[in-house]
């Protein structure tokens, strides 16, 4: 070898950081690093001997040695070709030789497992597509990473991926739906609102499909409360399924169902020609809540309701209802429910006065959130995160996909 030669080799290590090669039972046996082409390292298994496959011997003779390259995870930037010398070992009691095994790679695979760990973490974050090219692999192959990744990581904290496997039954239950394809396609999610665990997801939010969940759980009668939303189909299901349950009403669904009459009173005084002009832009000061809103944005509002008394009646009203959420106790919820009724009936507008059906038919489970405390925060929480993953995902046409990142999503 030249001097030439040498010196160019030595100035490419100086500019050179080596790392641990970070694999269990391999040493090095070489290894080349070049200013364009891809990290060169060769390793051999630590071992001595192997284990005959037919009849579980060990043995030391080696029968020949055989060279495989392998595609490990980026280093740096840099591209990395693994090369795993394979050794042949020669039975004596059989008299026939075997190959030892792939600790690194696994039988018959091309990547390190590693880097397969990688690509699937990698997916469970952002669409396929997107991590296969960004790890130069086939989408299909980034596919399957992430499959095994999330059938690994969900196996080793006992969640089923099988929709028809019992379920263990929480204290407290939720009930929620999100859209898959709005106002086509809807899944409901079921969580452990004490636990803050999604115990599973099932497929539509017709009456029979929430049965089919409900009639999963181990223990039906341990159920002590089920928290939803005002739905058709979710209460008849839980008191069929779950008779024991008390049902509780979302504090959170209710306020939204009384701000979309709100919403409504406040349109309709944004487009007369009276109030027109005093509410462009300044909406958001009637739809914030009273403690989000600044000194000056309080004083704003107050001008605005000198001119329009009852667009601030009803802006009242509303906020008598948080007020009494955020005070009310088990002893005084009812009569205060029952005050504020009368005085939307007296007061409030139509918009807001049809609002007030649903605290007819659903009077008792609103009531019971103040002797449980419970609510839907949690599940609501976990339906903006799925919003998120079908956003990066542009929406996901199979559905399997996305019930196992968002199942995967408790435990990553």
């Amino acid at each position: 070898m030249s001097k030439q030669h040498i010196t160019e080799q030595q100035e490419r290590w100086e500019e050179t950081i080596r790392v641990p090669l970070d694999l269990e039972g391999f040493h090095i046996v070489k290894q080349e690093v070049g200013s364009e082409k891809p990290i060169r390292v060769e390793i051999i298994a630590k071992t001595t001997s192997a284990v005959c496959p037919r009849c579980q011997r060990q043995s030391r003779k080696i029968h020949d040695c055989r060279a495989r390259v392998k595609r490990d995870v980026r280093l740096g930037g840099y591209e990395v070709k693994m090369v795993l010398w394979k050794r042949r070992f020669r039975c004596f009691a059989c008299r026939r030789p075997f190959t030892e095994e792939d600790q690194a790679c696994g039988s018959r695979r091309r990547t390190t497992t590693r880097l397969r760990e990688a690509i699937g973490q990698q997916a469970c974050r952002q669409p396929v597509a997107h991590v296969a090219k960004a790890f130069g692999v086939a989408k299909s192959f980034a596919q399957d990473c992430f499959e095994q990744e999330v059938k690994k990581g969900l196996k080793t904290h006992g969640v089923e991926l099988d929709e028809t496997q019992p379920l263990e039954t929480p204290t407290y239950l939720g009930l929620d739906e999100f859209s898959r394809r709005k106002g086509h396609r809807y899944d409901t999610i079921v969580p452990d609102v004490k636990n803050h665990q999604v115990l599973a997801i099932g497929s539509g939010r017709k009456l029979v499909d929430v049965q089919k969940i409900l009639e999963r759980l181990r223990d039906p009668d341990a159920v002590l409360a089920v928290s939803m939303d005002m739905s058709a189909s979710y209460r008849p299901a839980v008191q069929l399924c779950l008779p024991k349950a008390q049902i509780v009403v979302d504090h959170f669904h209710v306020i939204q169902h009384v701000m979309k009459g709100f919403r409504k009173v406040l349109s309709s005084f944004a487009h007369k020609t009276e109030s027109k002009a005093l509410l462009e832009g300044k909406q958001y000061l009637f739809l914030k809540a009273e403690e989000d809103l600044t000194q000056e944005q309080t004083q704003e509002r107050q001008q605005i309701a000198d001119h329009l008394p009852d667009l601030m009646q009803a802006w009242e009203l509303k906020e008598a209802l948080r007020s009494w959420y955020a005070k009310a106790t088990e002893a005084t919820a009812e009569a205060e429910l029952d005050a504020w009724i009368a005085q939307v009936q007296q007061d409030g507008p139509p918009a807001l006065r049809k609002t007030l059906s649903a605290f007819r038919h659903w009077r008792k489970e609103i009531l019971a959130f103040f002797s449980l405390r419970i609510s839907n925060g949690f599940v609501e929480g976990k339906n903006n995160r799925t919003k998120t993953i079908m956003r990066q995902g542009y929406g996901f046409s199979n559905r399997e996909h996305l019930r196992w990142r968002i199942l995967f999503g408790e435990i990553s």
